[in-house]
This record gives C-alpha cells, structure tokens and sequence, in this order.
C-alpha cells in the first residue's frame, strides 16, 4: 500500500498530465466509520487487522496501473484515478463500500450511536478534476466536504461533490 508522500507525489504528476491530456482525474477518499470506537471496544491489534482488510479490498477493486490506493491518515484511505469521470469514480467507490461491508467484520458496540450496520462500514467522498486550470487543493477539498457529507448523512455511504 502506498504511504501519503508517494499520494502526493503521484497526485501532482497525474494532476500534471491532465493539463496535457484534458483528461479527467478523479479521487475518492474514504475514512473507516467511528474507527477510533472499534479499536477501543476491540484493540489495537484486531484494529490493524481491520485496517489491512480493508485496505486489501480497496485494492482489489482498482484493476489499471495508473490507479494509486495509499493510506491518507489514521483510519483515511485516498484512491486517485486518473482518466476517470466522475460517474465512474462513483461506481468504484460504491462498489469499495460493498465490498469492505460483504467482508462482515463484526462491529458491536454496547452504545451502537446510529452505526449504519453491526459490522464495519466505511463512507466515502468522491470529486473530479475536468477543467485543466482547477488546482490540485480544490480536488482535494471537494472530496474531502463530500466525505463529510457522507458522515453527517448517516456513514455508510457514497457522496459524489459538485466540483
């Protein structure tokens, strides 16, 4: 799994290529639901378990070589997609959330506050670049209030941004 220096790297390259191109870049970024609980109720070890489970089924679900899965922050992923329009970041990142959800990691907290599912759910962000003169920050910050957006709508979910 890339680390978040090898991301931005990759980032601004593809960023870069897409001012030659005029090719869409999609990113989705994704943050594990009330992780910091999970790891709390079940440890730090079945945490980093958690953790690798998903962060293989994220890869398993980008097949071109162009496309980078890193680990952005704690319990963050970042998926960049380079010549990828929005729709079809949005079906990658929904067919990401099916997948970690079928893995049935058993979430179950004695005060389940609103989760989603009894098992480990993740939510997701997804924005598009098109317009070659948008910079990188505002990909980045639209993937990220989109995320949010799948947060405070409820987890579990895919929220694409207006960008």
């Amino acid at each position: 799994m890339a680390n978040r220096r090898y991301f931005d790297q990759h980032l601004h390259q593809e960023w870069h290529h897409l001012h030659i191109e005029q090719s869409p870049l999609s990113l989705i970024l994704c943050d594990i639901d009330c992780f910091q609980t999970y790891n709390k109720i079940y440890g730090t070890a079945a945490g980093d378990e958690c953790l690798q489970r998903i962060a293989d089924c994220l890869r398993r679900c980008v097949k071109r070589t162009t496309d980078v899965v890193a680990r952005y922050g704690g319990e963050e992923f970042a998926i960049l997609l380079p010549h990828t329009n929005a729709m079809g970041a949005f079906q990658v990142a929904e067919k990401m959330r099916e997948k970690i959800k079928s893995q049935g990691i058993e979430f179950k907290p004695p005060d389940p506050f609103n989760l989603p599912a009894p098992v480990v759910t993740v939510s997701f962000g997804v924005a598009c670049l098109v317009d070659p003169h948008t910079d990188i920050d505002t990909l980045i910050m639209a993937a990220n209030q989109a995320l949010y957006l799948s947060k405070q709508q409820g987890r579990d979910r895919v929220t694409l941004s207006s960008v």
